[in-house]
Order: structure tokens, then C-alpha cells, then sequence
């Protein structure tokens, strides 16, 4: 039996998070065409005839000012600490910068082998794919090197055989049947969270969190209470929207997609409230949920 930790490093919306919910066959990580939606490390596990490996979706690397772009960065890099294996997810035409150079440095204080794992082949040419493959080798001595598109999941089947190759022997991390450790309180944030990214426009989702107070189950219906919080008072009423329409959204497209999962009827309440200039605060990240080391 085989058994390891992968690590997926790459910048925002390299396709980290479509990658592990292609694996694991499931959404355990929320996917949006804004970049930086991922905050958390996020684990998804695949269970194999003869191996079990764990995949660790993470925020994406960038140079980050904020005091929450620094803790996402923050909880990449540490995700690397424990790897048996490391992605580096890059979409083709990715030009290496200070960030990367950062990335490279940090990785070379450990020895756990990487592979350069280029995605969204489908939407490039040849020419394009060699050329980044060509930049990207010589700035890293790379083990392997995989072409993937995370979203058809074109050769994803080639990138897990390989990487069984290089894990260890070793007992599961997780029970069968089990495929994230993801508290389902932070699952509802999550998912809440999304529907902020997809329908509030520019930058307004980035200064949103969601927090869960309360989840019940009574009788045949979930009870959850959750409350989003913004950066500023004139952002409450954007998420609210006019009489109430904007967060009555977000409310059903949320609750319709936890009543899928969970099989039975869900009650979601949703409040907003403002938490002023949340995102450039330690305490308050901490006071949010997010948790700094």
C-alpha cells in the first residue's frame, strides 16, 4: 500500500481547486473565474486499488500586501512542510516573476520531489506548451513533468500513476469513503462564499468572509445560521441588494446546492454584518476564523 501527501502550489486561478475536485470526483473545494478564491488549505482524498492519496488544494503564491494575500500565501508555503509531492500547477504562457523566484527559493529548503505540472492545455497550441515547459525546466530541476487540462481531464490519469511512483509505502491517512476533512461548517462558509464571488461584481468579494454561528438538525430539516461580513457600511447594502433581492440569492442558490448534498431540506439564514477593514488586520482575520502562525 502506498500513501502520501500531495501539495498543489500555484498562483490564483492556476486550477488548483478544479484539479482536486476532478480527482476526487466531488466538490470539495469552490471553483470561480475570480482569481485568489481559494483561502484555506483544503484536502481531498483518492482512494486507489493498492494507494490513498491525499491532495492538498491551497491558496494561490502572489506578492501579497494585505494582511489577509499574506496569510493566504502564508498557509501555501507551510502546506509545503509534510508533502511527499508537490504540484506546480502553471497554465501555459505563465512568465516566471518575483513571486516565483520567492517559490523556488522556499522550495529548495526542502527535499520532496516536484513536478511541473502544466494546465489548460486545451487551450493553447504545441508550440506554446514546449515553450513553457522549456522556460519553466530551467529555473527548477523538476522530476516530472505532466500536461494536464484539470477541467476535461485530459491526462490526469497519466499525472496520478506517475505520482503513485514517488509516495512512500505507508498505512491510510483516511478511512474508505472519506474524501475531505473539511468541517461542514466550514464547507457552508465555502459555499456561501462562492456565490458572493459569482454574483457581487470588481472587488467587493475579496473584502467578504462568511462565518457559520449555528447548524441544527431537527426533526427532517437543517437549521444553519451564517452571517457574511464585509469591509465597509456601503458594501452592506450591495450584498442585501434592493429590498432584499441580492442576498435572498445568494440564500437559495446556496441552500438548494446544501439540500443536494445533504439529501434533506435545508433552512439557511443569512445576516450581513460590517467588520471595518477586515481583510488589513491580523486580529480581525482571527476574529474571522482565520487562523495565523
Amino acid at each position: 500500500m502506498k500513501s502520501g501527501i500531495v501539495t498543489i502550489l500555484g498562483r490564483p486561478n492556476a486550477g488548483k481547486s478544479t484539479l482536486v475536485n476532478y480527482i476526487v470526483q466531488k466538490k470539495i473545494s469552490i471553483v470561480t473565474p475570480k482569481p485568489q478564491t481559494t483561502r484555506f488549505r483544503i484536502l481531498g482524498v483518492k482512494n486507489l486499488k493498492d494507494a490513498q492519496i491525499v491532495f492538498a488544494d491551497t491558496p494561490g503564491f502572489h506578492l501579497a500586501k494585505s494582511a489577509l494575500n499574506k496569510y493566504m500565501v502564508s498557509v501555501a508555503l507551510r502546506s509545503i512542510e509534510g508533502a511527499d509531492l508537490i504540484y506546480l500547477l502553471v497554465e501555459v504562457n505563465d512568465s516566471p516573476d518575483e513571486a516565483y523566484s520567492e517559490l523556488f527559493r522556499h522550495l529548495k529548503k526542502f527535499d520532496v520531489p516536484v513536478f511541473l505540472t502544466i494546465n489548460k492545455i486545451d487551450l493553447y497550441s504545441n508550440d506554446e506548451i514546449n515553450k513553457t515547459e522549456e522556460i519553466f525546466k530551467n529555473l527548477y530541476p523538476f522530476k516530472e513533468v505532466v500536461k494536464i487540462s484539470a477541467l476535461t481531464g485530459k491526462n490526469v490519469d497519466d499525472l496520478i500513476m506517475k505520482t503513485i511512483a514517488y509516495l512512500p509505502e505507508g498505512p491510510c491517512y483516511f478511512e474508505e469513503g472519506q474524501i475531505t476533512d473539511m468541517p461542514f461548517n466550514l464547507q457552508v462558509a465555502e459555499f456561501v462564499r462562492e456565490k458572493l464571488y459569482l454574483l457581487l461584481k470588481e472587488e467587493l468579494p475579496y473584502e467578504t468572509a462568511v462565518t457559520v454561528e449555528e447548524i441544527k438538525k431537527k426533526e427532517k430539516i437543517f437549521y444553519i445560521s451564517a452571517t457574511i461580513y464585509v469591509a465597509k457600511e456601503s458594501q452592506k447594502g450591495i450584498v442585501i441588494g434592493k429590498d432584499g433581492s441580492m442576498i435572498k440569492k445568494i440564500g437559495t442558490i446556496t441552500r438548494l446546492e446544501l439540500q443536494e448534498i445533504l439529501k434533506k431540506p435545508v433552512y439557511l439564514d443569512l445576516k450581513v454584518k460590517v467588520e471595518k477593514d477586515w481583510p488589513k488586520s491580523e486580529n480581525k482575520l482571527k476574529k474571522l476564523g482565520y487562523i495565523i502562525e
